[in-house]
Parts: structure tokens; sequence; C-alpha cells
């Protein structure tokens, strides 16, 4: 469902941010921000802040962040149009709907209706080998009401002429249960409905009960169902758990309703797909906890680590996936039928940390005793690593294959910047603690200025050229202030990619900095050239090497690009960049 942007901006400015955190957190005013317990980590000092003139929240120690409609999506574990919708609501408006919505909300009906006729037709005699096949796998009556299990005749015509009177022909089409020409796409198989997180009926897949192929169909994507989004069983999980402290990602519907007809109420499947990047940002948004549950075969250890690597860029400090293998080609169906609840939950215990399992792997790619070997496996590894966003976690990845592969850290930082163009805080490697720390105040110090006075980016334009290259996530969010004299920075926070960057702007939001225009301005400036300064110490570091020895490639490819930003390039310094120029 789209909304219009319009909506969005109306209900962030009717809203207000103290209102909707102060109804689930108990607040104190004290300066210009409000403060609260952070309830997104275990916090026993007040260290989120709540800013009411820029409707902005954010977390000092764990980085929560946002406006009133990310508030909610995080604390009411709440989709995008779920937030936008409840926030509608206290204000009394109604979310606007296209025409494109109004289809969805047809096609969401056709599944519904279908659904009810699946689940009477398992009701009759028709249906007796499909109850038949649910009793041989101990699947209970109360459990296949649970997950309204239908059943689909053997009749090439059956639904369509059960709905044809209800429904138009582009919305029966639309909802993927029937083909091209008209024919019942679902016919003499088990019928298992899909549902989304609010409990609406997107899809189905089905079983077939005698011999033939294919044993599993599913529907067809359509504008309601994505099979790479969509997880079957995570709805009937939150109606059973008011807390989900863990969830088991399983490969099929018999596993999770298997797995819950014996008190395993925690467990998704994923539709025909391999585990993406989407399926686990959705489970993060519910549990803490993922265990990602697999044959033990060569085929479940190349599943997950296709889900390993699905799940680097979003990996957080929080998050804890981990990987159980079954043994003896059980599957998670088959395991609890044969040994019971306690001893499905006891294979938690044995469960593989994602770390584990990957460095493990990374382990076995080539002989460690051997320089090549060695050198390969860092390579390799730093391929997979530079796909992780989060800073904190890569540079603790990094330092374990330094150590696995006796490689000094410092070097194999290099070649992952070097590899990645990844922007940060501390730009250059070799920068001190205390030398991020300053670089950190003054980017700090740019946004809080731009935030007071937006002009203030049109008005240094050239100074801001003159930034270097490596603080360019930084000069982006100083670009997006240009034009406009009253952008909104909850506006600019959206479009910031870059995690650390995204932090220290969201501290500059609720920043307690009480500036006038002209205070505004000489912080701005003081704050630029700071950047600009250590481009320049950087530029007689590298001269200087240059002098004494040197420069590898990277190096000399560094320098030029210092030298040509320069607004004043001295004749010594076109006879270097021609001598570099030589050289690369």
């Amino acid at each position: 469902m789209t909304i219009p942007s319009s909506f969005i901006d109306q209900i962030l400015d009717q809203s207000d941010i103290v209102d909707i955190v102060g109804q689930r957190v108990q607040l104190n005013k004290k300066g210009s921000n409000h403060w609260g317990l952070c309830p997104f980590h275990d916090d026993t000092n007040p260290s989120m802040a709540v800013n009411q003139d820029k409707q902005f929240y954010y977390c000092f120690v764990c980085n929560a962040k946002g406006n009133s409609i990310n508030f909610l999506r995080e604390y009411e574990n709440l989709d995008f149009v779920d937030a936008v919708e409840t926030i509608a609501s206290s204000l009394g408006l109604e979310v606007p709907r296209t025409q494109s919505q109004q289809f969805d909300s047809n096609t969401l009906n056709v599944n519904e209706e279908a659904k009810k006729i699946f689940m009477d037709q398992l009701k009759s005699d028709t249906a007796n080998q499909a109850k038949k096949y649910l009793q041989n796998r101990n699947i209970s009556g109360k459990t296949a009401l649970f997950f309204q299990l239908g059943y689909a005749l053997n009749e090439w015509e059956g639904l369509f002429r059960k709905l044809s009177p209800s429904f138009s022909l582009p919305d029966l089409k639309e909802s993927g249960i029937f083909s091209e020409k008209n024919k019942d796409r679902f016919r003499d198989r088990i019928m298992f409905p899909i549902r989304n997180i609010k409990g609406d009926c997107i899809a189905f897949g089905g079983r077939i009960i005698d011999q033939g192929e294919p044993k599993y169909l599913n529907s067809p994507e359509t504008s309601t169902f994505s099979k790479s989004k969509e997880l079957y069983g995570l709805y009937e999980a939150r109606l059973n758990n008011t807390k989900l402290d863990s969830l088991f990602v399983v490969e099929g519907y018999m596993d999770v309703i298997a797995l819950y007809e014996k008190g395993v109420t925690n467990s998704v499947a994923t539709l025909g797909t391999a585990i993406t990047s989407l399926h686990l940002s959705k489970l993060m948004r519910y549990t803490k906890e993922i265990y990602i549950t697999f044959d033990g075969d060569k085929a479940g250890k190349v599943a997950a680590w296709r889900a390993l690597e699905n799940s680097l860029g979003i990996l957080r400090e929080d998050i804890r996936i981990k990987f159980i293998f079954l043994d003896d080609g059980h599957d998670p169906d088959s395991f609890i039928n044969e040994n019971g609840k306690d001893a499905f939950l006891a294979l938690k215990d044995k469960a593989i940390s994602l770390s584990e399992f990957f460095l493990n792997d990374l382990k076995s790619r080539d002989d460690l005793s051997t320089i090549e070997g060695r050198s390969n496996v860092a390579k390799i590894s730093l391929s997979y690593i530079n796909k992780i966003k989060n800073q904190t976690i890569k540079e603790a990845y990094i330092s374990e294959i330094s150590k696995i592969c006796d490689l000094d850290l410092s070097n194999l930082i290099s070649i992952s910047v070097k590899n990645t163009n990844a922007p940060a805080v501390d730009v250059n490697e070799k920068n001190t603690e205390s030398q991020n720390s300053v670089m950190k105040k003054a980017i700090l110090g740019i946004f809080a200025a731009l935030i007071k006075n937006p002009t203030l980016a049109n008005k240094h334009e050239d100074e801001i050229k003159g930034v270097d290259d490596k603080f360019k996530p930084v000069t982006d969010v100083i670009t997006k202030f240009m034009n406009s004299d009253k952008m909104n920075p909850s506006i600019i926070f959206e479009t910031i990619e870059n995690e650390k960057i995204k932090n220290i702007f969201s501290e500059a939001i609720v920043s307690d900095l009480e500036l006038n225009d002209e205070d505004a301005s000489s912080m701005f400036l003081d704050c630029l050239n700071l950047l600009i300064k250590n481009q320049k110490d950087r530029e007689e570091i590298l001269k200087e090497k240059y002098n004494i020895a040197n420069l590898d490639s990277a190096e000399r490819r560094e320098l030029q690009k210092i030298i040509l930003k320069k607004h004043n390039i001295t004749e010594s310094d076109k006879e270097l960049i021609r001598d570099l120029s030589k050289k690369n």
C-alpha cells in the first residue's frame, strides 16, 4: 500500500511526538528536550531525548532514532502502513486509498472467500483422503482449525463457479488462484492459507494428497503477495505469544504445523524460496533471537550459507542469529514427532552462532599453514565482510580474520576501506581515537549549525567544495540543505544511508545548543575548516612520505585527489601531480 507523501507530512505536522512517546514511556522535561528511559535497550539512566520542536527522538546509548512513525514501528512492532494508520486514527483521519489499493482490497476479499470455501470442503466426505492424510501426519482437528486448513476439490472450475457471481473477472485473476483460462489453480490438494501480519489471507499453498508433482504448489506473486517478504506462520506465532523471545525458521508448512501440534508455537517457514534479508528484517521486528533450522546434509549447509550471506547487510548488535542442523535425515516435523518437544527445544543449546558458522566455513576454504592459503582466506573473507553495514560488527569480524590469517589488523582494515568506499567518521584508519573524536565533534557542529540556519549551505558552497571526498557522506548531507531555508531535519534524516553519519545527525537534531544565526555561522565555518585542516594534514603526511620513500598506488591516487581539490595549486604541486601520474 502506497500512502501519499502529503498525507504522511500532514500526520507528522498534526501529531506530537512527545504525546506519542509519552503515552508509552515516562518523560521528564529538561532543557529543550524531554528525557526518558529508552525502551529499545536495557536502560537504567534516561538516555532517550525527545525533541518537541524537531519532532524527533534519539537514544544516546543504542542510537534508536527517528520521528513518530519510526518510534511506533519499533515500539509496537508495526510495519510502516500500520504505524501511519495508528497515528491517523488518533487524529481522527482516514488514510487515503488509491484505486490500486482498492484493487488490493478486492483481491484480499477473493482470497478470504476462497479460504472459507476450502475450509468447508475439508469437512465434507469428499475430503476423506485429505483428512486421513492429516491424521497420519498427527495433525489434530483443533490444529487444522487454528491454521484454517482446507481442501481444494479435484475439479477444474469448481471454485471459479462459486466465486464468479460475487467478484469481477479482474479481481479473480489478480488473486492468483485461477489460471489464465479461468481454471482452478489448486485441485485435490490440502490448502494452507498464507496470512500477512494482520491476518489477511494473501495467498495459498497446496499439498498434493496422492502421488504427483509438484508436491507443494504456491500462489504466484500478486500485488498483495511476495514470497521474498512473507513468512508462513508469523501471524499465528504472534497470536500465541504476546512476546516472542525467539523464533525458529523452518522450511515448510508442515514443519510449522507439526511443531505447533507438539507445543512449539514460535516457528515460521519460508515459501519455497531462500531466506532473504527482507524475511530476516521482518523477523527482527518481533524477536531478538532467530534459529534458522535446516537438515544437516550438504543442501542444508548450502541453504544456511545463503541465509548467512543475505543477513550480512542487516546485522545488529542486539540480534542473535543462530543455526540448527538436524542429524539423521530429519526435518523439524519428523524430529519432533520422533523425539518430542523437549528434545527439539534442547537443540537451541547446540545451535551454532552466525559468527561461528561464518568463521568456521572460511577457515576451511584453504590451507592456513601457508602464506598463500592465509592470504586467500583473508581475501575471500573481506569479500563477505564488506557487505556488513554495521561498522562495529564489521570491525569485530575483521579483527577475527586478522587472528585466523595471522595478518596485521590495520592492514586488513585498510584493504577493506579501499574495497568498499565505506564512509565513516574515522575516515583515515591511521587517525588516533582523539582525532576521531575531534572529527565527530566537527561534523556534529556542522549539522547543528545547518539545522539552526539551513542557508549556510548555499552561502559557503565554495568552501564545501574544498572538503575531501573522504567526507563525502558529510558533504552529501550538507548539500541537501541547499536551495531550501525551511528544510525539515527529519526529512533529511530519512535520506541518510551511512549509519554513523545518521547517528551524528540525530544527535545534532536533539542537541541542546542554543545558537543564534551569528553563532551558527561561526560554528559552521570553524567546524568545516577542521575537516579541511584534516585534509591538509594528510596532504603534508603523504608529501613527506613521498620525499623519503615511494607511496603505494592507493596513496598516490589519494595525494593527487587532495591536490586537485585545492583552490590554489602551486607550480610545485603541478610538478608533483605530473610525477605521480607517471608512476600510476
